[in-house]
């Protein structure tokens, strides 16, 4: 990469192609078609599927369901999904999975799994070129205590089956639960290279951001197969996705309630609130506009800003409290500041998780980076969790809202907390308020509180040492920007297929990811991730090969890949990764056509009598088609 004065970029002009492995189109999603509530209502999903431009679709053929007992064979749903599923142009990866009731574990019971194995492969080897061979088997959710050796018998044993009945067949490996490379080195080491074709894993990063994670993954994974001689085996990516769910507090209401404890005295009907909203220390831990629309008084102020600017609105001194990243880390930086605000009388909100245990420095280049050496000021309380006096304090335990938070709602079982709070030292005229407690074989934990200084500390803590995973979703918005940034980053990376997981959202929970990580509601309407999806697909159509020209900034914050469609046509997409920009875009060409991420028509600015445009940049992907992308610079520098 050439850097050009005034801060712009020449993209040298190299027409390289690298083509992707394979014909078949890249784009899948995971259905469970073959059964539960979405089997009946399959060819409305198979219409939406075939629709968006997606050619593949990922579901179980569950042992127990094809073979209930030993004796028993069932067929006629595999045989109506994959009818429907052809009749709409669909290709079916079917998982051969799990345990069934007559042979549990299937490792230990070879001779029955490959029956199994070999009846499905010898019906459906006409209609099915790819098996996979179980799901997450290094997730004990889906293998009990995972193991790579016993794994691998199931694998060689399946490999063999499938190949003797046809060996242009093509066996992938289970689709690992992230990117686990240590299981993965294991299995390698125990002999499995022989016994699959192809490489998959599901590298999930949700909420965090694919920029963030996903190359490293690749490359970690890369130097893996590298490092045992498969470094041409191509790699599936068979689940990926970003859920939507609400965000929603585990105890809904006890913000408000803590809040108002806090501030008791003070004005009620509303608060001025800042919340550290800051994207260089985390895209993800500040608590949503909807969240807080639910948690506080109408009319209340709600400033959401970087770091520094919050520290320097401390000093209007009508703030009435302080939020900081609901997550366990928080910032070193500035934090001698804070401090005197809630010395002085403020409130400072530690929510999710265990409060103040990571410590976070802002390095010189803006980054942030944890700090083991800071020492936080006596806030006179102390974090109880399991590791450190095990077995007296419990891995987990059930507690009950207590004190002005019994007002809540709360399930008669209580909510379940794994971290714990404690007083320490409270002075005379400090108090130590429970809001959420419960009892352990003996132990007392309180999982969140607030505490009332009035001795030399003037202001108050409000912790809740929740695990906050329901504030773990993207917005739809978000949801339909990411996708087609993490697939376009899996392509210049060599990635062959990229499943979203999943097409229909069943959206039976609104706290519960597993719930919202659908492309559809679960009445079929569409999110903006399904349009996403199709418009990725239209622009970038199967059979389009990665243009070996360099595709995005060295700092990591703008991203242009290229590619060239079947079609002859060069075209690409650009996307600015945690800001937005205007940008000039110079091009080989005029004869550009742009279009938005979900589909919309984009007309640009053209500058007089060149080939550059001038367009705002986001994270919200831009697609172009008819030229290569040659030069980017900023749109204010100068021409």
């Amino acid at each position: 990469m050439k850097k050009m004065m005034g801060g712009g970029i020449v993209i040298s002009a190299l027409f390289l192609c690298v083509r992707a492995s394979g014909a078949d189109s890249p784009y899948g999603v995971c259905s469970h078609v073959t059964r539960g509530q979405e089997f009946p209502t399959r060819t409305t999903a198979f219409k939406l599927i075939h629709d968006a431009g997606i050619a593949s679709v990922r579901s179980d053929f569950d042992w127990s369901g094809v073979q209930p007992n030993a004796d028993t064979w069932v067929f006629d749903h595999l045989d109506t999904v994959l009818d429907d599923a052809e009749k709409t142009g669909i290709q079916i990866l079917p998982i051969l999975a799990y345990n069934t009731r007559f042979a549990n574990p299937a490792h230990e019971h070879l001779d029955a799994w490959k029956t199994y194995v070999r009846t499905l492969v010898e019906r459906y080897q006409t209609r099915i070129p790819v098996w996979e061979v179980w799901n997450e088997q290094n997730h004990p959710g889906f293998w009990k205590d995972p193991d790579p050796t016993a794994y691998l018998s199931l694998l060689k044993a399946s490999y063999e089956t499938i190949k003797a009945v046809n060996p242009k067949l093509q066996v992938a490996v289970g689709g690992y639960a992230g990117v686990p490379t240590n299981y993965i080195d294991r299995l390698y080491l125990a002999g499995a290279k022989p016994y699959f074709d192809i490489m998959n894993v599901h590298p999930y990063s949700h909420p965090g951001m694919p920029e963030a994670t996903l190359e490293a993954s690749i490359a970690g994974l890369r130097t893996i197969m590298t490092k045992h001689g498969d470094a041409d085996k191509k790699i599936w990516f068979t689940e990926i996705g970003w859920p939507t769910q609400k965000h929603r507090l585990t105890v809904p209401g006890l913000l408000r309630t803590a809040l108002a404890t806090a501030l008791s005295g003070k004005k009620k009907d509303a608060w001025h609130i800042l919340v550290m909203d800051d994207p260089t220390f985390s895209r993800t831990a500040a608590p949503s506009e909807e969240l807080l629309a639910s948690e506080l008084p109408a009319n209340s102020r709600v400033r959401r800003l970087s770091l520094d600017a919050l520290l320097t609105a401390l000093d209007a001194h009508d703030v009435d409290a302080v939020m900081l990243p609901f997550d366990e880390s928080y910032p070193a930086t500035g934090f001698d500041r804070l401090y005197r605000y809630m010395r002085e009388g403020g409130t400072l909100v530690e929510f999710g998780g265990a409060p103040f245990y990571y410590a976070r420095t802002r390095a010189a280049d803006g980054t942030w980076q944890q700090d083991n050496t800071f020492r936080l000021p006596n806030f006179r309380f102390g974090l109880e969790a399991w590791w450190m006096d095990k077995p007296r304090i419990p891995e987990k335990m059930q507690v009950h809202l207590t004190g002005s938070a019994q007002a809540l709602d709360a399930p008669k079982e209580g909510f379940t907390a794994t971290r714990f709070i404690a007083p320490r030292g409270l002075k005379e005229g400090d108090r130590f308020i429970p809001l959420a407690a419960g009892v352990h074989n003996g132990y007392t934990g309180t999982a969140a509180a607030v505490i009332a200084y009035n001795s030399d500390l003037k202001g108050s803590l409000v912790l809740s040492a929740f695990m906050e995973t329901g504030l773990r979703g993207s917005s739809e918005q978000v949801q339909s920007e990411v996708m087609p940034r993490a697939a376009l980053i899996s392509f210049q990376h060599g990635i062959e297929r990229f499943y979203w997981y999943e097409f229909q959202a069943p959206e039976t929970d609104d706290r519960d990811p597993e719930s919202h990580f659908g492309l559809v509601h679960r009445d079929f309407s569409p999110k903006p991730a399904y349009l996403a999806y199709k418009t990725l697909a239209a622009q970038r159509p199967a059979g389009s090969t990665v243009l070996n020209r360099p595709w995005k900034s060295e700092n990591g914050t703008l991203y242009h890949p290229q590619w060239q469609r079947p079609d002859g046509r060069p075209a690409g997409a650009i996307w600015s990764f945690g800001t937005s920009r205007e940008l000039a875009l110079t091009f080989s060409s005029k004869a550009i056509t742009f279009t938005t991420h979900t589909g919309g028509a984009l007309a640009p600015r053209w500058r007089d009598n060149t080939t550059t445009c001038v367009l705002p940049v986001s994270e919200a992907p831009i697609y172009f088609t008819g030229g290569t992308l040659e030069r980017i610079t900023p749109a204010d520098a100068q021409q």
